[in-house]
């Protein structure tokens, strides 16, 4: 089976368990508003990202919090797209910003680190806060996952996927997504320096 053949079913995978989430109560499909714009709330964490189109964006409850998740693309040359799935959790708060790059989401910022570290921590007290990182469960847990770029602000918490993954339980993966957020933000928290 081709790589083209392999994301268009991962495309058709992932597009059908968010309009099964859409049908929910409390959940949406996201549109285009009256004026064109589209939700971007990934921007302020990857805004890199604004280059890409939509596909499938859903918005709905899980747990305490309000989640949004989409399907962008990006035509890279006339027979390839790149896919991400996007997953981004209202987690309001006041903390430290913390990006946690993966090899292709740090090459986005001109950033290279070494390959046999799944992830580049990044914050004000970097040593830090990629001692902490390390020292704890989160990389391993992240990798299951599919091993998503991070970023906490004051805004909320964003998981970026790439490639697009084969979205098989939609459901469990934003469930473990969500078990992480304490744990993120609690990093974010630590790395900030201290006053």
């Amino acid at each position: 089976m081709t790589f083209a053949v392999r994301t268009a079913r991962r495309v058709g995978r992932a597009d059908r368990a968010m309009r099964a989430l859409a049908a929910r109560p409390g959940w949406e499909q996201l549109k285009r508003d009256k004026d064109g714009a589209q939700w971007a709330g990934y921007a302020v964490h990857f805004p890199w990202l604004l280059r890409a189109q939509h596909g499938t964006t859903v918005t709905g409850p899980l747990g305490e919090h309000q989640v949004t998740v989409a399907r962008l693309v990006e035509n890279v040359t006339s027979k390839v797209d790149a896919h991400w799935l996007v997953v981004v959790f209202d987690v309001p708060g006041s903390g430290p910003n913390l990006r946690l790059e993966r090899n292709w989401s740090a090459a986005e910022l001109g950033l290279t680190f070494h390959m046999d570290a799944p992830y580049l921590p990044m914050s004000d007290d970097r040593a830090g806060t990629t001692e902490r990182f390390y020292a704890s469960e989160l990389p391993e847990r992240l990798v299951k996952l599919a091993g998503p770029a991070v970023s906490v602000t004051k805004d909320g918490v964003c998981f970026v996927h790439h490639p697009l993954p084969d979205v098989a339980d939609l459901d469990r993966l934003l469930e473990e997504l969500a078990g992480m957020l304490p744990e993120l933000v609690a990093l974010a928290g630590d790395g900030a320096p201290e006053r």
